[in-house]
């Protein structure tokens, strides 16, 4: 899957980079669990760890978008909440795959330029 290169979120123009499993371990030291994705806020950069396959790498993407969302929206506490954030993610996806004629009519934006 070709990554975007940005994604913006209310405004903030979210970089969105692959890097690789290794630096995004090194970089989550405190973690105690393996990463594939991780969110910086300051500068506004989703990274995602590249040579996933095409549907782990979306899923991926949703998740750290997700937290993106509720940061930028001042959600700290529900930000902190993996699973509640994975289970979003995952719930989108399935919406947006089982749906697409709902997701294409809600989501579009429909502007003439």
């Amino acid at each position: 899957m070709k990554l975007p290169k940005y994604v913006l979120i209310d405004d903030i123009q979210y970089k969105i980079k692959e890097v690789s499993h290794r630096k995004l371990q090194l970089s989550n030291e405190d973690l105690q669990s393996e990463i594939f994705g991780d969110t910086r806020y300051k500068p506004a950069c989703i990274r995602i760890c590249d040579g996933m396959a095409s549907d782990e790498t979306k899923i991926t993407l949703v998740h750290e978008i997700i937290h993106a969302i509720l940061h930028e929206r001042g959600f700290e506490k529900q930000n902190d909440d993996e699973a509640m954030v994975d289970g979003l993610a995952h719930a989108l996806r399935m919406l947006a795959k089982q749906n697409p004629e709902l997701v294409r009519e809600v989501l579009s934006c429909n502007q003439k330029i």
